[in-house]
């Protein structure tokens, strides 16, 4: 069963006509939910509105400002652990490290230049790969493929660009 035009017209409140007010009765007379849903709304129409007492807005906000505070102070305490604990974690860290320079700092200059030998050993060994790969992968690959990528980055390049244009057209006000 369809409840939805019988809830906007117990929801909307608009006048009814005659034969829309026969169905929507003919229906709260079967249905449970849309019946609690009119008594509900009836409810709530006809309930007395009461005044808050004398000084409500001073006392919400006198509870708001502190309520805030709270909130400051809690968050100033947990930026202070947070930054407490992240500097005793590094200090624990970076202790193996301290402890190697003073006992020993031309082992750790040897270890250091060592690492950055074999990380540019591994960039270029890398670089070399790319290479081949780029001068053999257009034989394996066919020539319609490489054409719908082409489309397909052109597209999303036009769309980027465009993007872009809109972007900064909204950004200044245009």
């Amino acid at each position: 069963m369809d409840h939805q035009p019988f809830e906007d017209w117990l929801l909307n409140a608009e006048a009814l006509d005659s034969r829309q007010r026969e169905a929507l009765n003919a229906h709260l007379q079967g249905c449970r939910a849309c019946s609690a849903l009119s008594a509900v709304d009836h409810a709530l129409q006809t309930a007395r509105q009461v005044e808050p007492r004398h000084g409500f807005v001073n006392r919400f906000q006198h509870r708001l400002a502190g309520n805030k505070q709270g909130v400051r102070r809690r968050n100033a305490l947990g930026f202070a652990l947070l930054t407490l604990s992240v500097s005793g974690l590094l200090t624990a860290a970076a202790l193996p490290l301290l402890r190697s320079v003073v006992q020993s700092p031309v082992d750790l200059a040897a270890s250091w230049l060592s690492g950055l030998a074999g990380l540019w050993a591994s960039i270029q060994a890398l670089f070399h790969a790319g290479t081949v790969l780029v001068r053999v992968a257009p034989g394996f690959v066919p020539v319609y493929i490489w054409a719908i990528l082409l489309f397909g980055l052109t597209g999303w390049s036009v769309a980027w660009v465009y993007s872009l244009m809109r972007y900064t057209r909204i950004v200044q006000g245009a």
